[in-house]
């Protein structure tokens, strides 16, 4: 059962309990950079949206990005078809127009 953060839960072992967002998250880590990547996670854990979402066989990490964001879309699709897998980050340019950086 998937509970908040927040609430103290047992740490969830991403490796073992949703094995593809692991791969994903580390072709990420190499493609766009481990700090972009890791303050996707550490953000979107905290619960700030737009950053980080997965969903695995069941268990859920990170934030659902708003309804305004066009990834959004993307995740009611996942959460509708009942996908096995699915997996959402924010790119470095939109953390930078976020940001006021670009």
């Amino acid at each position: 059962m998937n509970q908040p953060t927040s609430q103290g839960a047992q740490r969830l072992d991403l490796r073992r309990q949703m094995p593809e967002t692991a791969a994903w998250v580390e072709a990420r880590r190499q493609e766009w950079g481990a700090d972009h990547v890791n303050a996707c996670l550490r953000r979107a854990l905290k619960g700030e949206p737009g950053l980080f979402y997965a969903i695995e066989a069941g268990h859920v990490l990170g934030t659902p990005f708003p309804a305004t964001h066009p990834i959004s879309d993307w995740q009611k699709y996942a959460v509708a078809t009942g996908s096995k897998f699915a997996s959402f980050m924010a790119t470095p340019s939109e953390m930078g127009a976020a940001d006021g950086t670009h």
